[in-house]
């Protein structure tokens, strides 16, 4: 009853000092020779190895700039999606929609979604405990289920408040703290969401599968009535998203038909996703992802206003646009995408 007891008072859980490595590739060294990982090398190239852990067959990639654990895992093309492009970009924003913690691409040449997982890695209690977070969500592409492949309890920090929830608490304790970018302030709330007004538009923090990650979430209905026309627009629509996600490296950027709820059918959602290790402190974590995921949106933003319009996207009306008079932009213009 010793988690009741620590539910009940507030008892500190001990957490063990965080693990040091110098770089996220020591990390990634340390975690493939450590003997109680049985991990097995598939594969070796300059900053990528191949290995399977725990039965799932994953890469790991270094970052140039020693700021990001990258994780990427591959599934491949039904005979369906080899042969219809639609299923194809269906199977894609399925991808996206349901394995939540990855940035999913499509792979032409080889025929595969990849998803990539990214944790920043300065800061984190135990990157180690990240990379077999992003195997264990990855389990799911292959089987019904997974199981908890980390301790039993979660403890994560903002400032002295220890949250035992998960990443998601602690992102919610963050964006209602003076730390949330200003003017930020709850929008909605329930039992598993929060939303927050962030001075221009709402992002969306939810309760996702495993603790270890939360996932920033801003939606758009703007292209739910062309989504709604027709395959050829629907196809259309996918590769543009695909494309403009491409501008950002760890940005989730896509559109979904979902007929079965009208409310979000035919919606884009622009998102990050923000995995962490148990003991860590969340502050700078937060602040960097949430910057990251904001920019990414104002810039798409401003593409929408003013490099998508009545010259380059004619089928779109762009007067259902609010006005932008007098503002500045920030971001240099972008190409709409050929599709």
């Amino acid at each position: 009853m010793g988690w009741l007891k620590r539910l009940l008072t507030g008892e500190p859980v001990a957490v063990d000092p965080p693990m040091s490595y110098a770089t996220p590739w020591d990390a990634v060294q340390a975690f493939i020779h450590d003997p109680q990982w049985q991990v097995e090398v598939l594969e070796q190239h300059e900053g990528r190895y191949t290995v399977r852990y725990d039965g799932v067959v994953g890469e790991l990639l270094d970052d140039p700039q020693d700021e990001w654990l990258h994780m990427r895992f591959r599934d491949p093309f039904s005979e369906q999606q080899k042969q219809d492009e639609l299923a194809m970009y269906v199977g894609w924003t399925h991808h996206c929609a349901q394995h939540t913690l990855f940035r999913w691409d499509i792979d032409l040449e080889r025929q595969e979604y990849y998803g990539d997982a990214f944790a920043l890695f300065e800061l984190q209690h135990d990157a180690i405990e990240c990379i077999r977070a992003a195997f264990n969500s990855a389990k799911l592409l292959t089987q019904d289920r997974n199981r908890i492949a980390l301790a039993r309890h979660f403890d994560s920090y903002v400032g002295p408040k220890r949250r035992s929830g998960g990443v998601v608490i602690s992102l919610w304790d963050w964006m209602e703290s003076p730390l949330a970018p200003p003017g930020t302030k709850v929008d909605h709330s329930s039992y598993r969401e929060m939303s927050y007004w962030m001075g221009s538009t709402i992002g969306s923090v939810k309760a996702e599968q495993w603790a270890y990650y939360a996932v920033l979430r801003f939606g758009a209905n703007d292209f739910m009535p062309y989504m709604q026309r027709g395959e050829a627009e629907q196809l259309m629509l996918y590769k543009m998203h695909l494309s403009i996600q491409r501008w950002f490296p760890r940005i989730r950027n896509f559109v979904i038909m979902t007929p079965d709820q009208p409310v979000t059918n035919g919606t884009q959602e622009t998102s990050m996703a923000i995995l962490a290790s148990s003991g860590t402190q969340m502050e700078a974590i937060f602040e960097r992802c949430v910057k990251e995921a904001y920019a990414a949106l104002r810039e798409y933003t401003e593409w929408f206003h003013y490099d998508f319009n009545e010259h380059t996207a004619p089928w779109f009306d762009h007067t259902v646009k609010t006005s932008q008079a007098g503002y500045t932009r920030d971001f240099a213009p972008r190409p709409v995408p050929e599709i």
